[in-house]
């Protein structure tokens, strides 16, 4: 046989053998990459699946807690509303607070009382507006004392007016038929909200 059809067929076997090679490299390369795409397709299922059941359980969570606060606000409401109607009973001097409206007193030369809430954040700021009306036929010297009170009726703070910062009674007179207006801010002994006030007018010194 010719020597050069010998070297055709054997140059034709190696190049079958490399396209096997190859194309059995490809195969594997394929494999493993399928064998990737599938570890990591199922590694996201279980992640959503997980984020799915955690979804659902706050979902149920929070069902759970608006059910249980729709019961509980009525009931908190009339708690409050017997914590006041006892403090109403065992102090009957008390009004309760309001803000930004004027609030009757009519006491003596006391006419009426106007409380505002300002500020913001933690950092509340109470202010009232007192209104004086002398209708007696003689001058006076004012001394009013607003006490102020929480939703229990515990006093938490007072504003004095007619008396200096060492308590003693100031020159300040309201002449007769004068009316004056008085603007302070409320000192409260602690960081506790008042909800009711007593106007106490204060005879000599």
């Amino acid at each position: 046989m010719d020597s050069s059809i010998i070297r055709k067929k054997g140059s034709g076997r190696l190049k079958q053998r490399r396209s096997k090679s190859k194309s059995s490299k490809f195969l594997t390369i394929l494999s493993v990459a399928c064998a990737a795409l599938f570890l990591l397709a199922l590694a996201l299922g279980v992640k959503v699946a997980m984020n799915g059941r955690e979804v659902t359980d706050l979902t149920v969570l929070q069902r759970k807690q608006a059910q249980k606060l729709a019961i509980l606000e009525p009931k908190l409401a009339e708690m409050e509303e017997e914590i006041a109607a006892l403090v109403q009973s065992r102090l009957p001097h008390l009004t309760a607070l309001g803000f930004d409206k004027v609030l009757p007193v009519d006491k003596k030369y006391v006419k009426n009382i106007a409380f505002t809430l300002a500020g913001k954040g933690g950092k509340k700021r109470y202010e009232y507006k007192m209104v004086m009306d002398n209708r007696s036929l003689v001058s006076v010297h004012p001394h009013v004392q607003i006490i102020f009170f929480d939703k229990v009726g515990i006093q938490v703070g007072m504003s004095e007016l007619g008396v200096d910062t060492d308590g003693m009674p100031t020159l300040d007179v309201l002449e007769r038929g004068e009316i004056r207006s008085h603007v302070s801010q409320v000192k409260l002994t602690d960081n506790t909200d008042p909800q009711y006030f007593a106007v106490r007018i204060k005879t000599g010194f």
